[in-house]
This record gives structure tokens, C-alpha cells and sequence, in this order.
């Protein structure tokens, strides 16, 4: 009975003995395996110099960062930008030069050689901003030296509002005027100046022509026509727009209805009277506007020597060449 009591004993301390040894190899194991964990893993240059070349990016080494820090960043020169990459940004200039049937429309950077130069501290916007005399010199002459008077937006050259124009300046005979003469003298400004009309006294270029270059009204715009069925190209067979009351040398076969529309009571006689002359056309005895012909300029002497002696006026008896009655009194 002892004995199995002893072996009993001996077999538990046995137990227990394995147990210690199999928890403190347990314990080795993870100490070395956390102490590796710490380690740095140190990469020998030399044997991944001499390793084989492979096609796999991920085996080539990383650049630690002295090396990134000693690569150039600007080795290459910024590429020139086109039009439409300007225009991402600058979207009103673009739109506006595209739509502006203008010579301006060509590279940005032919203009803009400095691009996104201004500083506001400095403000140095007038020393970057292209200026118009570079390409241009003064088209217009020593009267127009501020380009941007007229030409308002270089990206619109050709809209030209009147807000800048519409000063009196001296013209080539020294003369003030509107500016829009210095360059439209002839034949606007001169016909203006030899055929003085409410056009140009009272109404002046930019109640024409609106305000902006380049508007060309017609007469119907303030006129009412002559006679029904009138087009523009009608008054224009008569009137110049800046010498309006000089009339235009017409044709013979104008109908007498348009002169009828001014002259209405030696229309209205002509038509109420019948005579020879009801069926002839204005034109044909008054060959200009205003001018007077005399009868015998058709009519030579048709009474005799001694009736045209003692009346040497026609009107005497033939009161009016529109309506000719024979004056009982002469």
C-alpha cells in the first residue's frame, strides 16, 4: 500500500516537472521572437548590387530619402500653353476673341510674354500688361495716342463704343470736331462739313449710329418713306446720309409720285390739270433737284417774233408751268 502511494507521488512531481519545461521553452520561443521583431533589418548594398537584374518592379530598391532630396525637380522647361488651355481659366477673353472676327486671334504668349506676373504689393499691372504700340505704332496719327480710348478691349479690337470717341478734337483743317471725323473725314466729315444738315447740327454720329462701330442705320430708321413700297436702297438714289440735302443727280424716269411726296401742291396741279406736261416726268425738265429750266429751253419761240416781243416772259400769260391757264389780263 505504501509503495503505491510512493509511485503515485513521484509520478505527479514528474507531471508537473514536464509542465515547467514546456512553459518556459514556450516562453523563450516568443522573447526571441518579439526581439527579433525590434531589430532593424539592416540591407547589405554590396549583395543587392551584385543580386541578378529581374523584371519584377517590386524587387528593385526603394530611394531612401537623401536620395529624393538630391533629385532635380525642374530639369524640364514648362511647354507653352495653347489658347484653349489660357482660356480654362480665362474664359471671358477666350469667348470674346473667339467671337471677335478680329486679327487678334492668334497665341496668348504672343502678347502675354509674362504670364501671371502681378503682384499686388508691387502694383506692377501697367509694366506687364502688353501695350498696343509694340505691333500697332499709331494707325490713326498723332490725334489718337490712348489706343483704349476707342479700342476699349484688345480682345474685342473691333468694338468700338462711342463713350471714347465722342470728345471734340482738331481735325486735319484745324477744325474741333467729334473724333470720329479724324478718321472718317472723307467723304463723311467733309460732306458734313459742306452740306450742314440737322445730321450732323442737331443729331451727330451717335444718334446714327448708336453706340457701337460699325452700325449702319437706314433712313427708315427716323424717316418715313416717300411713298409706299420704298427701300432703303431707294434714298440712296438720291440722298447721301451725310450730305442729305444735296440732292444726287436722279434718273429721268423716277417716278413723279416720289417727288410729288415733297412737292405736293405742283404735284396735285399737274394731276388736277391735264396738259401736255401732266404726262411728263419731273426729270425731264428739272434734270437736278432745284434747278429751273426756262421754256424756251423746249419750247424755243412758238407765237411768233412779235408775241414773244411784247411778252419776252412766258409766265405772263402761262402762269405756271404746272397748271397752264392763259392769264385773260395779259
Amino acid at each position: 500500500m505504501k509503495e503505491k502511494m510512493k509511485l503515485r507521488v513521484l509520478a505527479g512531481l514528474a507531471a508537473l516537472s514536464c509542465s515547467v519545461i514546456v512553459m518556459a521553452c514556450a516562453n523563450q520561443g516568443q522573447d526571441a521572437t518579439t526581439e527579433n521583431a525590434q531589430q532593424p533589418i539592416v540591407i547589405d548594398s554590396t549583395k543587392v548590387a551584385e543580386a541578378p537584374a529581374t523584371d519584377n518592379a517590386a524587387a528593385a530598391p526603394a530611394k531612401t530619402d537623401q536620395q529624393a532630396a538630391d533629385a532635380p525637380l525642374y530639369t524640364e522647361a514648362p511647354r507653352v500653353l495653347t489658347p484653349v488651355e489660357c482660356g480654362s481659366c480665362h474664359s471671358g477673353e477666350y469667348m470674346r476673341l473667339k467671337e471677335s472676327n478680329s486679327k487678334h486671334r492668334f497665341e496668348c504668349t504672343d502678347c502675354h510674354e509674362q504670364l501671371h506676373a502681378y503682384i499686388p504689393t508691387k502694383n506692377n499691372y501697367a509694366e506687364i500688361i502688353p501695350k498696343c504700340a509694340s505691333c500697332h505704332d499709331l494707325p490713326h496719327g498723332e490725334a489718337f495716342t490712348k489706343c483704349l480710348g476707342c479700342h476699349q478691349d484688345p480682345h474685342t479690337p473691333l468694338t468700338i463704343p462711342f463713350s471714347g470717341v465722342s470728345q471734340k478734337i482738331k481735325n486735319k483743317a484745324g477744325k474741333d470736331v467729334v473724333a470720329c471725323e479724324v478718321c472718317h473725314y472723307n467723304p463723311e466729315g467733309k460732306e458734313f462739313e459742306t452740306y450742314p444738315t440737322k445730321h450732323n447740327t442737331e443729331v451727330g454720329c451717335t444718334g446714327c449710329h448708336a453706340d457701337k462701330h460699325g452700325v449702319r442705320p437706314t433712313c427708315f430708321d427716323c424717316h418715313e418713306p416717300h411713298v409706299t413700297g420704298q427701300v432703303y436702297a431707294d434714298c440712296l438714289v438720291c440722298h447721301r446720309p451725310h450730305s442729305a440735302k444735296n440732292i444726287l443727280q436722279y434718273p429721268e424716269d423716277i417716278n413723279n409720285n416720289v417727288c410729288g411726296s415733297c412737292h405736293t401742291a405742283i404735284y396735285d396741279s399737274l394731276q388736277t390739270n391735264q396738259t401736255k406736261h401732266s404726262a411728263l416726268q419731273c426729270a425731264t425738265c428739272h434734270v437736278k433737284h432745284g434747278q429751273i429750266p426756262k421754256c424756251q429751253d423746249c419750247h424755243d419761240e412758238p407765237h411768233g417774233a412779235a408775241v414773244h416781243k411784247r411778252f419776252p416772259n412766258c409766265l405772263e400769260c402761262h402762269v405756271d408751268p404746272h397748271n397752264l391757264p392763259v392769264n385773260p389780263q395779259a
